[in-house]
């Protein structure tokens, strides 16, 4: 399944979003975003005049893991015209069951857990 059919992702678009930051323990991840929320997005607002989307703020966590294992790790940071800093973006999530997979500038991670939030600042 593809995270856009996942219920609280359904209306965000994780390809332009930006990774800001990932902290990890032994039983969670938490990936700092601003994300891109689409027009069906119940927080939507028209895009600031010099952006494309509308952005927010917020996380994306994965609670109770019973494993994270990284295929590849990179925290390399890339900074825009603004000056603005981040890790790149989420450019493939999908879900089998309790498996969890991501990947982006940043790595590829396969998280399992049943436990995930999306949360808004």
């Amino acid at each position: 399944m593809n995270y856009y059919d996942i219920p609280d992702l359904e209306n965000i678009y994780l390809e332009d979003s930006f990774v800001l930051g990932i902290k990890e323990s032994a039983d969670n991840i938490v990936f700092a975003m601003e994300f891109v929320l689409t027009e069906k997005h119940p927080e939507y607002s028209l895009p600031q005049k010099d952006e494309q989307y509308c952005y927010r703020k917020g996380s994306l966590s994965f609670n109770r893991c019973r494993k994270i294992t990284w295929h590849n790790k990179s925290f390399e940071q890339f900074v825009d015209k603004n000056g603005e800093v981040d890790m790149g973006n989420i450019d493939s999530f999908t879900k089998n069951n309790s498996a969890n997979v991501l990947e982006g500038d940043w790595g590829e991670i396969e998280i399992l857990s049943d436990d995930y939030s999306v949360e808004l600042d």
